[in-house]
C-alpha cells in the first residue's frame, strides 16, 4: 500500500510543466504581437486625427468660398485692390456704383480685398452700400465686412489661411458697343488654407473657384 501510494505519488510528482524556453519562446511572440497591434493602433489613431484636420480645413475652405460666390454672383460694381495697409479696406464703403476696378495677382501685398453692391438690398440697409471681403495677411483670415460694420472672420480658429488671390476682369459696365468693355465680370478666387500652428512645409489645402456676375453688365 505504501508502494503504491509512494508510486503515485512518484507519477504525480513526476508531471512536466513549461520549460524555461517554451517561456522565453511565448513571451517573444506575444512582444512582437503586442507591438504589431499598439503600432496599428497608433496609426489609425494618427489617421483620424489627420482625417478630422482636413475635414475642418476643407469645411472652413468651402464655407468661405460658397459664402463669397453667393453674394458675389448677384453683386455689381466689383472693385477690387491689393494694398500693403489696411486703411483701404475702410474706405471701399465710399465707392458709388460708377467705381470699378479689375485687379490681379500681387503675392507681396498684405490685404487683398473685393468689394461690389448687393443687388437687392436684402442685407445692406441703404442702397449703395457695399460688401467687401478680404484676405489679412498677418492675421491669416478671411474677412466680411458689411457696409461700415465691424469686419467678421469668415474662418474658425483652427484653420490658417497661408494665401489668398483674387483675379478680377471685365469690371467696366458694357457702353456703346465695340468701344466699351464687353465682357461680363469675372472673379476668380484662389485660396490655400493649413492646420494652425502647423510646421512650415506641411500639407496645405487649396481651392480655387471662378464666378461671373449673373445680372447683366449694361
Amino acid at each position: 500500500m505504501f508502494y503504491k501510494n509512494h508510486k503515485y505519488l512518484y507519477r504525480y510528482n513526476n508531471q512536466s510543466g513549461f520549460t524555461l524556453i517554451e517561456m522565453i519562446v511565448s513571451l517573444g511572440l506575444f512582444a512582437v504581437v503586442s507591438t504589431v497591434v499598439v503600432g496599428s493602433l497608433l496609426v489609425l489613431i494618427s489617421s483620424n486625427r489627420q482625417f478630422q484636420i482636413e475635414q475642418s480645413i476643407m469645411t472652413n475652405l468651402s464655407f468661405a468660398i460658397d459664402s463669397m460666390t453667393r453674394e458675389i454672383r448677384t453683386g455689381t460694381a466689383f472693385y477690387c485692390e491689393y494694398d500693403f495697409s489696411q486703411s483701404f479696406i475702410s474706405d471701399l464703403n465710399n465707392k458709388t456704383t460708377a467705381d470699378t476696378n479689375d485687379c490681379y495677382s500681387y503675392n507681396f501685398a498684405n490685404f487683398k480685398a473685393i468689394s461690389f453692391v448687393e443687388t437687392g438690398n436684402s442685407i445692406t440697409s441703404n442702397i449703395g452700400d457695399r460688401i467687401t471681403y478680404y484676405y489679412d495677411k498677418s492675421a491669416k483670415k478671411i474677412f466680411r465686412r458689411v457696409a461700415n460694420n465691424p469686419a467678421r472672420a469668415l474662418t474658425s480658429s483652427d484653420v490658417e489661411i497661408t494665401d489668398m488671390d483674387i483675379f478680377v476682369t471685365g469690371t467696366d459696365i458694357f457702353s456703346n458697343g465695340l468701344s466699351g468693355n464687353v465682357f461680363q465680370p469675372t472673379v476668380t478666387i484662389y485660396i490655400e488654407a493649413q492646420e494652425k500652428g502647423a510646421v512650415s512645409g506641411n500639407s496645405k489645402y487649396k481651392l480655387q473657384t471662378t464666378v461671373t456676375q449673373r445680372m447683366l453688365d449694361v
